[in-house]
């Protein structure tokens, strides 16, 4: 059987379907960089669209060539535009997901690759009429395959390019544009020998076998040249000009590239903090080089630790390693993501020009983290804070690095689920961070801290019992620092566990001059939540008061409950410790967090302290006291004492002995006291009944 074509028809229709799918790929990107534009008639409508633009273009590359026939059946066309319908939404609803696995491309491969065989089924019944098309099994699978493994390599294609908007972006759409219409055009010729007119399979079996191997031949070679220019320009967008180096040179490649165990991280497969480092000085070459920038992506998720310690690490674990597939699915194919932490990814983003070429990647791996986890039946919400940072224009090397992380932390404070750029302002503040761990590391080395004391009374004898230990900072410059200015940063560069051990130890030295003068208190110092990270925490502090020859019981720690719940699993075991080692923990600024009565009962905790929030409601809102009387009393049914911190008048004092709590501090009988004033102020509360004339001066300041 002879095959009739238009050479003319034929070229225009491969520019017609080189155009079609240019345009195709560009409005995949600018409803990829959009999302949150969609609508659910946008998402109705666009398959259909692209399916009648499919079924058009499929037609008119159908009858160029086949410009020797005529219909004999019109009702199929529309069975064929059908069939053009539902192979757009297998490619609208794989391009368009997140992180798609294999499988999903294989299945939209093969589910196109049906629909297919379906198109140039019917449209051979609309030239030839039923009793003249006849199927050849053989060849109809053999094309069905073929189609199959070119439809599933067009989809990944879709899905990588929707990602990329590099330098490259125009010339690599349309190559590939004009590669993918030359390989629809094999696919037309390679169905020819599928669908047959029986009478002429009868007369000319030897010249039609020879046909069928040609076609099946050709189609297998434009599949492999489209494999070969995708492969190529994935190098090139990554190595620019030096791949024709790296084509033309047999060099062996150094040991490091393929050290796996060195540049790769266990759990996520991601580059490690190393190879980030690595590629991030290869980035700073290559820029230099050619004068381009490229940007950092400083990744934190939100709020991780309590999904480890609410579900365990095995579900925290399959978390990072969907993040770590979402991330690499999000980014460019030139672009680089590793992971450096716990929770912490970094990404460089390069061949950029300006911040636009960085939002919509940036954008996706914010909308892409915060989709649902769908992990051993739990739906986990997650959300990331990224800080964005540009090289040249925002420093080098690790210093990069650090400015990115002072912009995620911009975002976090921000209300976090959101990117920020490294700017001026944040700069100021980076800066005045800087000096102030500058500053904060010759205080602890000159020893620059104090402690005030606030007093802690028994509500039923009024009797001063103990104090809890408040640290200040006496600048040399700036006065004094309260700690809520300085523990943080203190945290940050790694001096926490100096300055802690400084307070436990002066503590120390309070009670032993109190023990001196015949005094028997107790101090509570506060504990952060970096702090339970250390195994030798409560190692070192049981050392500190055997060296100053004191009991164990005359510490108390205060831990927030905050810090409690976002750590449980840590805050149990070190609860278990302090126990063992006869010291004493305090649940401070406890009923906070709605969930706080619900795991009371697994804490072997000795007291809790309720916040001052609530006290200062206590005579003004009859809820807050109810919910105060209920508290006490489900406390003291657990075997745990009650602190009341905050009182600030006679009323307040009144209604919480009335409503049975043990312990209470607040202004209203004494400020925070240095440790001279502390032990005259004891020798006066703790031998006889508060008498307390007021000579100190009551201020309504923050507690500290």
């Amino acid at each position: 059987m002879a095959l009739h074509y238009d050479i003319g028809l034929i070229l225009i229709s491969i520019i017609a379907t080189t155009v079609a799918i240019f345009i195709a790929f560009g409005f995949v990107d600018k409803i990829t960089q959009s999302p949150s534009k969609l609508d659910d008639s946008t998402i109705f409508i666009l398959p259909v669209v692209a399916g009648t633009a499919l079924w058009a273009n499929h037609l008119f590359t159908f009858f160029s060539t086949h410009t020797n026939s005529s219909f004999n059946l019109s009702w199929p066309l529309f069975i064929t535009w059908l069939f053009a319908i539902m192979i757009a939404i297998c490619f609208v609803t794989v391009v368009m997901m997140l992180a798609p696995k294999a499988r999903y491309f294989i299945a939209g491969g093969a589910h196109t690759s049906i629909c297919t065989f379906g198109l140039f089924y019917t449209s051979n019944l609309a030239i030839n009429g039923m009793q003249r098309t006849q199927i050849d099994p053989l060849m109809s699978i053999i094309v069905t395959v073929i189609v199959m493994a070119i439809m599933t390599a067009i989809l990944m294609i879709a899905y990588w390019l929707k990602n990329y908007i590099g330098k490259n972006d125009t010339p690599i759409k349309i190559t590939l544009a004009a590669g993918i219409s030359t390989i629809i055009l094999s696919i037309h010729f390679a169905f020819y020998s599928v669908f047959t007119q029986s009478i002429d399979r009868l007369s000319t079996p030897e010249s039609l076998t020879g046909f069928k191997i040609a076609t099946i031949a050709i189609t297998l070679g434009l599949l492999s040249l489209l494999i070969m220019i995708f492969m190529f320009f994935l190098l090139y967008e990554r190595y620019g000009k030096n791949v024709f180096k790296i084509a033309g040179t047999f060099r062996p490649v150094s040991a490091n590239q393929f050290d796996k165990n060195n540049l790769s991280d266990p759990l996520t497969k991601l580059p490690n903090r190393r190879a980030f480092e690595s590629h991030l000085r290869s980035a700073e070459k290559r820029c230099v080089r050619n004068g381009n920038a490229f940007a950092v992506a400083y990744i934190d998720l939100d709020a991780f630790k309590p999904i480890n310690d609410t579900y365990g690490h095995h579900v925290g674990d399959t978390v990072l390693t969907k993040t770590a597939e979402r991330l690499n699915a999000a980014i460019r194919g030139c672009d680089f993501v590793a992971r450096i932490g716990g929770d912490e990814f970094v990404a460089i983003l390069e061949e950029i020009d300006s911040d636009d070429d960085i939002r919509p990647v940036v954008s996706r791996i914010v909308t892409s983290i915060k989709e649902p986890y769908f992990i051993d039946h739990l739906n986990i919400e997650l959300s990331c804070s990224v800080g964005i940072a540009i090289y040249p224009k925002d420093n080098q090397g690790n210093k990069l690095l650090v400015n990115a992380d002072a912009a995620m932390y911009k975002a976090k404070d921000q209300g976090k689920n959101q990117y920020k750029f490294y700017d001026e302002e944040i700069e100021s503040a980076n800066i005045l961070m800087q000096n102030l761990q500058r500053d904060l590391t010759q205080a602890v080395k000159n020893k620059e801290f104090s402690i005030a004391y606030m007093p802690k009374l028994n509500c039923k004898t009024m009797v001063a019992i103990g104090a809890e230990a408040l640290i200040r900072w006496d600048h040399p410059t700036k006065g004094e620092i309260l700690p809520n200015a300085f523990l943080g940063v203190a945290e940050q560069c790694g001096l926490i566990q100096e300055i802690n051990n400084w307070v436990v130890d002066e503590c120390c030295r309070t009670l032993v001059k109190a023990r001196e003068v015949g005094l028997d208190l107790n101090i509570s110092v506060n504990l952060s939540s970096y702090q339970f990270r250390d195994a030798n925490l409560v190692q070192e502090i049981v050392k500190t008061i055997k060296n100053h020859e004191l009991h164990p019981n005359c510490l108390s720690f205060e831990i927030k409950e905050m810090a409690a719940i976002n750590n449980q699993e840590q805050f149990k075991d070190l609860l278990s410790t302090f126990k063992a080692a006869g010291i004493k923990v305090i649940l401070d600024d406890f009923g906070l967090l709605p969930v706080s009565l619900t795991y009371l009962l697994d804490l072997d905790i000795d007291e809790i302290k309720i916040d001052k929030s609530f006290i200062a409601m206590i005579n003004k809102d009859d809820g807050a006291k109810a919910l105060i009387d209920a508290v006490f009393k489900l406390t003291h049914a657990l075997g745990f004492q009650v602190t009341a911190e905050g009182i600030e008048d006679k009323a307040q004092q009144e209604t919480i002995i009335k409503l049975g709590c043990d312990f209470m501090q607040g202004y209203l009988f004494t400020k925070p006291v240095k440790q001279d004033e502390l032990l005259v102020l004891y020798k006066k509360l703790q031998y006889k009944q508060l008498q307390i004339d007021f000579d100190m001066p009551i201020t309504t300041t923050k507690k500290a």
